[in-house]
């Protein structure tokens, strides 16, 4: 792994974990009715949006099991052509997309 690669896989592991903190303990209900929350959420997975799209495609082709291309393309799956957050499909982002990337990423990393 060249070391731009490492540098993009922990923004995404830092983005991620700063995310997971934001909301440890919150219920979808609560999470709907925080929009500052919503609003802090949204931004760290715009961050793991942007990462995963500078990390190099030599290294994506060598570990096809991330879904690379649903992160890098995930702004435009948690926002509406209106630009309104789509706040559900954030809500399962987070429940069910982002911790198992955030286990591979560690596993790269060996951290």
């Amino acid at each position: 792994m060249n070391q731009d690669d490492a540098v993009h896989l922990r923004y995404m592991l830092n983005a991620i974990e700063q995310l997971e903190f934001y909301t440890r303990g919150m219920s979808e209900s609560e999470f709907n009715s925080r929009p500052m929350v919503q609003d802090a959420v949204a931004r760290q997975i715009e961050i793991v949006g942007e990462a995963a799209k500078n990390v190099s495609v030599e290294f994506q082709g060598l570990h096809p099991k991330l879904p690379w291309m649903s992160t890098i393309s995930i702004r435009s799956k948690i926002l509406s052509e209106d630009f309104k957050l789509d706040v559900a499909t954030v809500w399962n982002t987070i429940q069910d997309d982002l911790p198992l990337f955030r286990h591979m990423i560690r596993k790269l990393l060996q951290v």
